[in-house]
């Protein structure tokens, strides 16, 4: 089920992004540090500078996402030690004091 919804809600993503695309037409004008000059659609830059976000925001994240990656490979074996030590202790004879 949420695989149809991201997918409906990918479709209209895409469908509002051509609507955007085809009605913003209009040509500019960027200029760049060090006298570089580009010309293009609107919809072209816009697109452009939200793919530089996303992969900013993407590796930004990406630090937090490897430590936590590492934090529960170590969890995972801390609890097959502790699981492998509780096998081993239940396996011990009991002895009666009197």
């Amino acid at each position: 089920m949420k695989r149809i919804i991201y997918t409906i809600l990918a479709i209209l993503v895409v469908l509002i992004g051509i609507a955007f695309a085809i009605q913003n037409q209009q040509a500019i004008e960027l200029n760049y540090y060090f006298g570089l000059k580009w010309s293009g659609p609107l919809s072209l830059a816009l697109l452009t500078s939200f793919a530089i976000g996303v992969v900013a925001g993407y590796l930004a994240s990406l630090r937090m996402v490897v430590r936590m990656q590492r934090q529960l490979v170590q969890a995972r074996k801390e609890i097959r030690h502790i699981e492998q030590e509780v096998i081993n202790l239940r396996a011990l004879p009991i002895k009666d004091v009197i």
